[in-house]
């Protein structure tokens, strides 16, 4: 946090001015790739459900790719009035999710038994504990040790935050 705050002060987006692009667009690929990975993992587990399943969410993968896909395509052409393409092209891809996960509910599809994520009570940590972090009760090597892994995260953050233009 407190070096999300030194970024925020020195005003370090504007950093990404005088350099190349290339670091953030590394950064898409990797985020992209990881969602990409963690998606072939998902459906390839579909098929302990049965071939129903696997094939369902299959159908269902490349339904989505193939909307969200032409969405975003459509803001380069002239098919429709600037404003309502424009729309499309931003909030394209997230309607689709919304309307692909209702889909697999409707007819002979909400008979499939689809495998899902495993979820825990809603607004509750996954561990047995409190929200709140006693932070007087950790040790100042802790502290350090942690240092790393702060800095990796604001870089991260930093190359998602500039990655969006």
């Amino acid at each position: 946090m407190v070096m999300h705050w030194a970024l925020a002060i020195t005003n370090s987006c504007n950093g990404l001015t005088y350099v190349t692009r290339f670091s953030c667009d590394i950064f898409g690929f990797y985020v992209a790739f990881i969602y990409l990975q963690k998606g072939i993992q998902v459906l390839t587990r579909q098929w302990a459900a049965g071939g129903e399943a696997a094939y369902l969410s299959i159908t269902v993968a490349l339904l989505v790719l193939m909307t969200a896909y032409l969405c975003g395509a459509l803001g380069g052409t002239s098919l429709f009035r600037r404003n309502v393409r424009i729309f499309i092209e931003d909030y394209g891809t997230p309607l689709t999710i919304i309307f692909f996960t209702g889909f697999v509910h409707i007819g002979r599809m909400a008979d499939v038994n689809l495998q899902t994520l495993p979820t825990t009570k809603a607004f509750f940590p996954t561990k047995d504990r409190g929200w709140f972090i006693h932070f007087w009760d950790i040790d100042v090597s802790d502290v350090f040790i942690a240092i790393p892994f702060a800095v990796l995260l604001t870089i991260l953050f930093y190359f998602d935050h500039n990655g969006k233009f």
